[in-house]
């Protein structure tokens, strides 16, 4: 459901948008293209290729990434660093052709990127307005740079390019058997739609109090989540990627935590925050947030909305003595859950608290049901037995 729904308003951008670039690279690398290693005592096949496999490599050996998290589809650029091996530095650089800028007023650069750091891997986008002869950074990931920066870029480079009718941006990798860096639908043009309007209507509401902590395990690692929404604005034009900000502080200044590039208004994993001990979210603290809206035009801040946690949550010891489990979870269709009480009733619930399924004992086939209907997002699975009740998290791919 979320890509499918960035896609819809990127293709809305696009058709009322002025484009002087527009590249996908479904056909490949264009031969009008640049693609080169800058390092001259490097190999020079050493080079920027095509991929249509969706892996995040070394992050993951089976989940496509680079399309669910990363919006990219379809064939894209990479600069893969590690499959190229030990040997010389390399210095990949990928340049598109020239684009005209004489008859735009605003220029904008958009495009899908993902980039693991580490092994002294470092990752720049770079614009000229003069053909190439000097280039100005507006991405910036360096050697010292070892988290994954994923997601949409949108970037205004009208004060570097200007009305050049000569200008390239080009995509560099510089690395030595290091990662990689990926790039998809690159697009450079004149938004012809006005920014969004400010988001509304928090979840929590705002200035609420006792809001619950709740711990999400994976990967050996227990994560705390507060459950966070919002509503997008109906002014404006619509927002293709959100960001959510939290600090302690009511003028926000020195944020806790920077959540960015979500397309939905239900942040499934922008409310994930630290571990069960003492990082993350406190309890009986009082955090202050807001949503930006972005899309091609520009970016629109929510008002400043304030809640206070509860209690602290319950230690993963406490967790582990439910009654019930569900699995798999992450779940793409049937759900099993295994207890040892009979179950009466599952009830499946939306983040909002709403009740969208409801499972008799009767209607219950070897303790399963059937989520493939429901869109990707986090549900609560509440579990009624004779004598017990339990509520489970489960998140639907």
């Amino acid at each position: 459901m979320k890509k499918i729904t960035l896609l819809f308003l990127l293709s809305l951008f696009f058709s009322n948008a002025q484009e002087v670039l527009n590249e996908d690279f479904e056909g490949g690398i264009p031969l009008t293209w640049s693609n080169e290693n800058l390092n001259s005592l490097g190999d020079p096949n050493e080079i920027w290729t095509i991929d249509n496999t969706g892996l995040a490599y070394y992050v993951s050996a089976t989940a496509q990434y680079m399309y669910t998290a990363a919006g990219m589809s379809g064939n894209y650029a990479i600069f893969n660093s590690d499959a190229y091996g030990d040997g010389p530095a390399e210095d990949g650089a990928l340049t598109s052709p020239a684009f005209d800028c004489s008859g735009l007023s605003t220029v904008v650069l958009s495009f899908n990127e993902w980039f693991t750091g580490g092994y002294g891997g470092a990752a720049y986008v770079e614009v000229s307005a003069d053909g190439g002869s000097t280039w100005t950074a507006v991405v910036n990931y360096p050697t010292t740079n070892t988290d994954l920066e994923y997601g949409e870029q949108i970037i205004d480079i009208t004060s570097i390019v200007g009305t050049s009718a000569n200008a390239h941006v080009r995509f560099r990798y510089t690395g030595e058997w290091s990662y990689y860096y990926a790039i998809d639908n690159v697009v450079v043009q004149q938004p012809q739609v006005s920014e969004p309007g400010a988001c509304t209507t928090p979840t929590p509401t705002d200035q609420a109090t006792d809001v619950t902590i709740n711990t999400y395990a994976t990967g050996g690692t227990t994560y705390k989540w507060v459950e966070v929404g919002f509503a997008a604005a109906t002014t404006g034009d619509p927002a293709s990627t959100f960001d959510v900000t939290y600090s302690l502080n009511q003028d926000l200044s020195d944020p806790v935590l920077i959540a960015t590039d979500y397309d939905g208004t239900i942040l499934e994993n922008g409310s994930l925050w630290g571990t069960e001990a003492s990082t993350g979210w406190q309890a009986n603290t009082t955090y202050y947030w807001k949503v930006t809206a972005n899309n091609i035009a520009g970016s629109t801040d929510s008002e400043t909305w304030s809640f206070t946690t509860g209690a602290e949550p319950l230690s993963i010891d406490d967790y582990e003595t439910k009654v019930f489990k569900a699995f798999p979870n992450p779940v793409a269709d049937m759900l099993t859950i295994q207890g040892n009480l009979p179950i009466e009733q599952v009830e499946v619930f939306n983040q909002l608290g709403q009740s969208i399924l409801t499972v008799k004992e009767n209607a219950l086939q070897n303790n399963q049901i059937d989520l493939g209907r429901l869109n990707s997002g986090i549900y609560f699975v509440e579990i009624t037995s004779e004598t017990k009740t339990e509520t489970l998290r489960v998140v639907k791919k």
